[in-house]
């Protein structure tokens, strides 16, 4: 699958992980709401993804049994860090 730009930035942070996974995700970002669903009944989700300098899209499949918290984020080319 050709890639557009990614919608935004999905953080995940799972059961027993000390860090987020930052999921690339293309196509329309689910609400909070619909995020919260998927967390509270443990739902299975496909995703479009794309990782850095890859032109593909591909899917990710995500059990939301085993997220403890999420966040979204605006997509940008860039990133801006502070020390």
């Amino acid at each position: 699958m050709t890639m557009d730009a990614p919608a935004g930035l999905l953080y995940l942070l799972s059961v027993g992980k000390e860090k987020e996974l930052i999921l690339r995700v293309h196509g329309t970002m689910p609400a909070v709401e619909r995020l919260v669903s998927w967390m509270e009944q443990g739902t299975v989700v496909s995703l479009q993804i794309s990782h850095e300098g890859e032109q593909d899209t591909f899917t990710y499949v995500v059990n939301f049994r085993h997220v403890v918290a999420a966040r979204f984020a605006p997509y940008a080319t860039t990133r801006i860090s502070s020390f």
